[in-house]
């Protein structure tokens, strides 16, 4: 009887460190959520989404992303991006003096909205 009991603990033991190990496993799985990032004119972008519909109209073209980063890294550099590739250009917005929108190179538009921590 006391074998039958060391395995019932030794089971619960395991099954204790199985579930552990399951939700560690689980965390250090979960993709990081990186922002897309435009830095343009020293001033940092945030992505908010694709352009849909005409909540926003391109009004005059700022310049075009010079420099394309990984996601994980912070672009620092004027016309760079963690998110757009190089090539796509970008527009001030005629209805917000804060949105930037990017054309891609495939013709679609991201809207960007200036980070309200460097306000």
């Amino acid at each position: 009887m006391n074998r039958f009991w060391k395995t019932i603990g030794l089971l619960a033991v395991l099954l204790l460190l199985g579930a552990c190990n399951g939700q560690t496993f689980s965390n250090s799985e979960q993709s990081g959520s990186y922002a897309g990032i435009l830095i343009v004119e020293g001033e940092e972008y945030l992505w908010e989404g694709e352009l849909e519909g005409s909540e926003y109209s391109e009004s005059t073209r700022v310049g075009v992303i010079t420099q394309s980063t990984a996601p994980e890294v912070m672009p620092r550099a004027d016309f760079s991006s963690n998110f757009l590739a190089e090539g796509a250009e970008i527009y001030r917005s005629n209805e917000d003096p804060d949105v930037l929108l990017a054309k891609r190179q495939d013709g679609s538009w991201d809207v960007f909205r200036k980070s309200v921590e460097q306000e």
